[in-house]
């Protein structure tokens, strides 16, 4: 797995003082995308376990909320990405932070359809591993410069632990 970019002192992408890690790869191709480049999964530096521990280092300043996790999109990883982006998940909430991540996958095609391949099943540790998920492909004709934390109106600010707690969407406030 590439990344594209790592942001520390981030306030655009979630809630408070995140460090957000942008990866690489994305097969959604959104048109009007605000990443292109990262749509290519050769795109940037390959991620590894110095850059996951450089991250684990800046989250745990007291003074950040947590860690974002955009592109790119984190569920089009293969595999192996996606169990590093999800113990990396583990790593920042041990210290108590939240984790956001942003896909073009909505919270159906992760959490409502049957597995389909070990991918999906990842995918759905993933997303899991996570407190807010911002889900679906972002929408050009939907696009909306007022909406926090989201580029097109389609897509849901949900909170993930709620929503699997309550077994359905719930909003993050």
């Amino acid at each position: 797995m590439n990344y594209a970019s790592i942001r520390n002192n981030d306030i655009a992408n979630g809630e408070g003082v995140r460090v957000s890690l942008f990866v690489s790869g994305c097969h959604f191709h959104c048109p009007g995308c605000f990443n292109p480049e990262a749509q290519s999964f050769e795109y940037g530096e390959r991620f590894d376990s110095k850059v996951a521990e450089r991250i684990v280092q800046m989250v745990s300043e007291p003074t950040i909320s947590g860690l974002s996790i955009l592109g790119g999109d984190p569920l089009c990883q293969d595999d192996a990405g996606l169990m590093m982006l999800s113990m990396l998940c583990n790593r920042v909430r041990y210290k108590g932070k939240t984790v956001w991540l942003w896909t073009g996958y909505t919270w159906e095609d992760i959490f409502s359809l049957p597995c389909r391949d070990i991918q999906h099943q990842y995918q759905k540790f993933l997303a899991a591993d996570c407190d807010v998920v911002v889900d679906g492909q972002f929408k050009q004709e939907l696009a909306d410069r007022k909406l926090v934390w989201r580029g097109s109106a389609n897509q849901r600010v949900i909170d993930v632990q709620a929503s699997l707690r309550a077994g359905q969407i719930i909003a993050f406030l």
